[in-house]
């Protein structure tokens, strides 16, 4: 059968390799201003599949004095945060967990990392007794299963993988606010502060994207951020959706993402 000709599909893994456009997280960064910079204001940060660097750029022009450290598996992401990173580490967290490094970190920040993990609760109690991440703060982003229209879509029976978001075709574990909360106290975490992003506009991510779909692939995987009406709707939109969103995180959030520290 002649496949050529038709669209890219999410879960042939070898069509597209690195497949995101990406944004800072403005909840998890709420957070990081509240409970790391308010402490430390040049903070030692570990940042754990940094991807392309969105929020450790976010980090830098909010903390110019921070170290940033990333860990980045795939080698366009890691080659994209090294741009604004001190250091990039370019492997899996396990793969840095073995490298036995001395450095004592203020901050971990685990931004839609853990659902692309097949064993997560052993990698975070790794992560948890490792001297240099231990004391840390945590920061904690998981995408939210249970989101209005995801079920919607199951009450209609639809399901199908995507490049990024909530269906991302690399995703192996699927979290709620109550289980991944779960999760991080049985890696030996407490829940200290929770934030989460909203879900009204994004739930038209696969439209909203197309516009990018030809950047993304030439690499540019931050060119949301140069976008007049992206700049728009993070000024006057996203402000007020957030605050309708916190009212009923459990079904209207996108993210969960909660602070920890060692219990």
């Amino acid at each position: 059968m002649d496949l050529r000709g038709r669209k890219p599909y999410p879960l042939d893994l070898e069509s597209r390799g690195y497949s995101y456009v990406e944004r800072p997280n403005r909840a998890l960064l709420e957070l990081f201003e509240r409970h790391v910079l308010a402490e430390r204001p040049a903070p030692v940060v570990l940042d754990v599949g940094c991807g392309a660097g969105a929020n450790a750029r976010e980090i830098r022009r909010i903390a110019p004095d921070s170290t940033i450290v990333g860990i980045e598996p795939n080698a366009e992401g890691a080659r994209l945060a090294r741009a604004v990173a001190d250091e990039v580490f370019e492997g899996t967290l396990e793969r840095w967990l073995e490298a036995q490094h001395d450095r004592r970190f203020d901050a971990v920040l685990l931004s839609d990392v853990v659902e692309h993990v097949a064993d997560p609760l052993t990698l975070l109690r790794s992560l948890n007794d490792h001297p240099g991440t231990r004391v840390a703060a945590w920061l904690v982003s998981v995408p939210n299963y249970a989101v209005w229209y995801n079920r919607l879509r199951t009450l209609a029976g639809s399901f199908s993988y995507s490049w990024s978001g909530l269906y991302d075709r690399t995703h192996l574990r699927f979290f709620t606010r109550r289980s991944i909360r779960k999760l991080l106290e049985r890696a030996g975490r407490s829940v200290t502060d929770e934030r989460s992003t909203p879900s009204l506009v994004q739930s038209a991510a696969p439209l909203l994207r197309l516009p990018f779909e030809a950047r993304v692939d030439s690499g540019e995987h931050l060119a949301l951020g140069d976008s007049a009406a992206f700049r728009a709707y993070e000024r006057w939109v996203e402000p007020v959706e957030t605050r309708v969103c916190a009212l009923w995180p459990e079904l209207l959030a996108f993210q969960i993402v909660c602070l920890c520290r060692a219990a």
